[in-house]
């Protein structure tokens, strides 16, 4: 299931595109997780990418795209989409669910659990209609 992830993450994150083109793309299509950190070491960050790596059918089934945010290796554009957009603060781990709308659903400054995040969306009126459960 890594392989599974990385794929989803490189597929969506077409390096070429801005952050915000990016995201602009997705609405509509996808939901989307942005993970933030500021190393790639970052404890943090390598617990939400194992919880997530663990679970890659069910971030399939629910049109989840994740996007690595690494301090590191943002671009100067991308840095000042993520302060001006998420209002986030450099230096530790954020986490954001945007719906297929476009806004932001979830803020957290720790890992979420997989459950937590598919809860969440499936909660969702969007995500009841797919599923066709009302």
């Amino acid at each position: 299931m890594n392989a599974l992830i990385l794929i989803i993450c490189a597929v969506c994150f077409n390096f070429q595109d801005s952050l915000e083109k990016q995201l602009e793309k997705m609405v509509w299509k996808n939901r989307v997780v942005v993970v933030y950190c500021p190393k790639a070491s970052d404890a943090e960050f390598k617990l939400q990418k194992k919880w997530l790596s663990e679970v890659g059918k069910e971030v399939m089934e629910r049109d989840l795209r994740v996007i690595d945010c690494v301090e590191a290796n943002l671009s100067a554009d991308d840095a000042l989409h993520l302060k001006e957009r998420f209002k986030y603060t450099p230096n530790h781990f954020c986490f954001w669910l945007i719906g297929k709308d476009g806004e932001i659903k979830l803020v957290s400054n720790k890992p979420v659990k997989p459950e937590q995040l598919f809860g969440l969306i499936d909660s969702m009126p969007m995500r009841r209609a797919e599923t066709g459960k009302n």
